[in-house]
């Protein structure tokens, strides 16, 4: 039998399992300070336990409020059947601090009375979700009742497998546990709108604005500086421009500190309004998960800045590729002059090559049309004194 337990929190689970040929309930009774004591082998007397009128109300299941006793002897059945089969007997128990119930509209502390069906409406939602992330199978019966006859609300539930496997063990993993309590907790104290306010002012307010406003359109010399000094560090493929990338680490701490300075200069009022939402949210997760509850309140926190941390770095990476892309543009411009103008110089000087060829031949042409015709004459001339001899 194990056990895993939150402490100092407006919402603990407990979470227990008992083997087919285990004995008794004895470590389960001991829990819940009990004397009385449940055989094992008999599954289905632990819905007879649960529904006590004394300390609940009616049974409820995946799919009925309030089990008539038809529906309670098929349920029964089923337990029997789970155990003579081999299954585990698994039992959670979720327990409320009811002040915080309260706080959330699911009780009344004068009339003593809790909002059931939310409660059970939440209990099936948190129930597949942790059988489905355990794998736990397809063919399992589970049963609930919500108990008040002690300080604080809880809810007793009881899971067997009809199709257990040979390889049970009955641990499930920590992780879904967790989730198992975060789903009522979520779903009771549902932050969703605080947690939109929250994105809105990281996103709308301090990131989209920063994407509106170019670096080398402010006055400030050291951003401009700083720009330039993580752009001169990238690598020449600008694809790998992203925040997320291992191929920019070495730039991220640089990112980091213009991405602080920025805020600190252009949107103090919004992260000092950021700081105030989120250190609310840390409390409020606080109470909910208690003071240990995996470090969840610090993890909120911390998160939430380096989300900001990774859009403003994006935006600011973003503004880099489109000055490389006017740099490149620029660079090819001049090299297309460069070339341009070599290619002309290089047509200036072949014409005046092809001209000056063209010259060499008219003369050497024209020189040999002079030496040609001085021998004509001089043949001439030794004719005319042939003849007169």
């Amino acid at each position: 039998m194990t056990a895993a337990s939150y402490k100092e929190a407006a919402v603990i689970v407990t979470s227990r399992f008992v083997q087919p040929g285990s004995s008794s309930f004895k470590e389960y009774v001991n829990y819940i300070d009990r004397k009385e004591a449940i055989q094992s082998s008999k599954y289905a007397l632990y819905n007879d336990y649960m529904e006590d009128e004394e300390k609940a109300t009616s049974l409820f299941t995946e799919s009925h409020d309030r089990l008539d006793q038809e529906h309670k002897e098929k349920v029964k059945d089923a337990f029997k059947t789970g155990q003579n089969r081999g299954s585990i007997l698994y039992q959670d128990v979720v327990s409320f601090d009811n002040k915080w119930l309260e706080d959330n509209g699911i009780y009344n502390r004068k009339t003593k009375t809790v909002d059931e069906q939310r409660l059970k409406d939440i209990t099936r939602v948190a129930m597949k979700d942790m059988h489905e992330k355990n794998n736990m199978g397809k063919n399992l019966v589970w049963s609930g009742a919500i108990h008040h006859n002690t300080d604080n609300v809880h809810i007793h539930l009881a899971t067997v497998d009809l199709s257990p496997p040979e390889d049970q063990r009955g641990k499930r993993k920590q992780k879904t546990l967790d989730q198992f309590k975060s789903v009522y907790i979520h779903k009771i104290n549902d932050r969703s709108k605080e947690y939109q306010q929250i994105n809105e002012l990281i996103r709308k307010d301090i990131v989209n604005k920063k994407k509106e406003t170019k670096t080398f359109s402010t006055f400030n010399r050291k951003f401009k500086k700083d720009f330039m000094t993580i752009y001169k560090q990238l690598p020449i493929n600008r694809k790998y421009w992203n925040y997320g990338y291992q191929t920019i680490n070495h730039v991220k701490p640089e990112l980091n500190k213009l991405t602080k300075k920025y805020v600190q200069t252009y949107h103090k009022k919004d992260m000092e309004e950021l700081e105030k939402r989120l250190d609310k949210e840390v409390e409020m997760l606080k109470k909910s998960y208690g003071k240990g509850g995996n470090h969840r309140h610090k993890d909120f926190k911390k998160n939430k800045l380096a989300d900001l941390e990774k859009r403003m770095g994006n935006a600011f990476l973003a503004e880099m590729r489109e000055y490389d892309k006017k740099v490149k543009k620029a660079e090819r411009a001049n090299h297309s002059k460069a070339q341009n103008k070599t290619f002309q110089t290089m047509k200036r000087n072949a014409a005046f090559n092809q001209m000056r060829y063209g010259l060499d031949r008219a003369i050497h042409s024209e020189m040999n049309s002079g030496k040609n015709k001085a021998a004509y004459e001089e043949m001439q001339r030794n004719i005319e004194r042939g003849y007169s001899r």
